[in-house]
């Protein structure tokens, strides 16, 4: 799983499983879910993100995986 917040874009996007999406659909106004073609959710991306959230503060807590913090600058490719 992956969490990025793209600062550019003001987006955020949240990444369940490594896949490309086969469609997407839009559950609520700047709230678009991203599915596999068996229906399985496989990312979420928020769009004008600051507006709902506060980004400067990301709390994890009990997460089973490492946590990579990713540079201004530096690129990670998301699905």
């Amino acid at each position: 799983m992956n969490i990025a917040y793209f600062k550019d874009m003001d987006s955020l996007y949240i990444e369940l499983s490594p896949e490309n999406p086969a469609s997407a659909w839009e559950a609520h106004k700047g709230v678009v879910l991203n599915m596999s073609e068996d229906g399985r959710v496989v990312g979420i991306e928020i769009e004008q993100a600051s507006q709902h959230a506060d980004m400067r503060l990301l709390k994890i807590g009990h997460f089973p995986g490492a946590v990579e913090v990713i540079a201004e600058g530096e690129s990670r490719e998301t699905h």
